[in-house]
């Protein structure tokens, strides 16, 4: 299942298919209709005949423009590159550089309590729903081929958004919980490199607590936006259809598209 799911490709990480997940009446999510991954910016031509061969036509950027402007996609030109902002700000400091992380507060828990905020707002903030929103909107006029959504980890934006697909189509609270925390399998010799610099520069603990909660995911913070969801539209499934426009007829629609 690991090497079915895991995309191969040398210039980034955490790129997985969705396919095979089961939803709570027993179909399951097809293989090689959606994929989710990190940022494009280094590919090789090695990475862009894997997304050809898995006909990934459609490539979603849930990036800032910032981050997009300074390290664009590189993607193949039979793909269709869309950007599609979730947070206007990149609150998830997921390419924030050493100097411009000593300017911020580092006090002990910063980044915690700014990554729950954060998927408090993915949530509750009308900016990132409108994002979404369109989200769904791709994801139910995709006929052909397959739909690559990303930021810049795979981690936050993409997770948020995948765990509210998983919802869309049946998948269970624990299944969510299981993909969104095999980010940090998928990008852990990445995150331990950036950790090791840390040391060998000789950052204090606090400094290193912080980038860890910026660069690993966190149980706490999937419940948050879950926790979000209830508190403003009663329920998760609610919440689809009130906030992200889901009704009960595209739910039906998107599961006649990706579960077999």
């Amino acid at each position: 299942m690991f090497e079915k799911r895991v995309l191969k490709i040398k210039g980034g990480s955490n790129f997985r298919d969705l396919g095979g997940y089961q939803t709570h009446d027993g179909k399951k999510i097809l293989w090689g209709r959606l994929f989710r991954g990190s940022a494009l910016n280094n590919f090789t031509n090695h990475d862009l005949r894997v997304l050809k061969r898995r006909h990934i036509n459609t490539i979603i950027d849930f990036r800032s423009l910032d981050e997009s402007l300074n390290d664009p996609d590189i993607y193949p030109e039979t793909s269709n590159d869309i950007r599609l902002t979730v947070l206007d700000q990149d609150t998830t400091y997921s390419t924030i550089t050493p100097e411009e992380f000593h300017r911020l507060s580092h006090s002990n828990g910063f980044a915690y309590k700014q990554m729950m905020n954060t998927y408090r707002r993915l949530i509750t903030d009308e900016f990132s729903q409108q994002a979404y929103r369109q989200f769904f909107d791709y994801l139910l006029n995709q006929d052909d081929g397959a739909i690559l959504f990303h930021c810049t980890k795979g981690k936050d934006r993409t997770g948020i958004a995948t765990a509210l697909f998983f919802l869309a189509v049946g998948i269970d609270k624990k299944t969510i919980f299981q993909d969104y925390l095999l980010t940090d399998t998928y990008n852990h010799e990445q995150t331990e490199v950036e950790l090791e610099r840390m040391v060998e520069r000789g950052e204090d603990d606090d400094d290193i607590d912080n980038v860890k909660h910026f660069l690993l995911t966190d149980r706490n913070y999937l419940e948050n936006a879950f926790a979000a969801m209830d508190e403003i539209a009663g329920s998760p499934q609610a919440y689809l259809k009130k906030y992200l426009g889901l009704s009960d007829e595209k739910i039906q629609i998107l599961r006649n598209k990706y579960l077999s």
